[in-house]
């Protein structure tokens, strides 16, 4: 088992709900891997969008896909 350390940032789009944002970050994890532990670091208001936010993921993956 390989397990690799990613950082990032996540768009929060406006209609995802403060209720489903742990659905919609863990779906967006999987997409790269499977999940072993995630923590929110940052939230930031986008500066591109006032309807987006930026979230700062910090996770640890297992069997990362390429």
């Amino acid at each position: 088992m390989k397990l690799i350390k990613v950082d990032f940032y996540l768009d929060w789009p406006g209609s995802v709900k403060t209720i489903n944002l742990r659905t919609f970050i863990i779906t967006n994890l999987m997409k790269k891997g499977r999940v072993v532990r995630w923590s929110i670091v940052d939230i930031k208001a986008s500066i591109d969008s006032s309807n987006v936010k930026k979230i700062r993921i910090n996770a640890v993956l297992a069997n990362p896909i390429k």
